[in-house]
């Protein structure tokens, strides 16, 4: 139903799965260590930047979470 896709190193793979699941029609939510991951033709798509630590992956947990729960009861 929803698909985290992390963009961080600009791995192809990603992007190609990102084009799929949207495409089939599931929410996707973008996740990247730096901004210069997101292609400029996704920037326009809500995305969740984190670091790379204990402190940032908390916050990327309290994020998605949130986001997550937008996303199912939108549905």
């Amino acid at each position: 139903q929803i698909v985290v896709c992390d963009c961080s190193g600009k791995n192809p793979n990603v992007f190609y799965e990102a084009g799929i699941a949207h495409s089939i029609g599931k929410d996707v939510i973008l996740i990247s260590q730096s901004v210069d991951d997101i292609p400029f033709d996704l920037r326009h798509i809500r995305y969740l930047q984190y670091l790379n630590n204990g402190e940032g992956l908390k916050r990327l947990d309290d994020e998605l979470s949130g986001r997550i729960k937008t996303l199912l009861e939108k549905k």
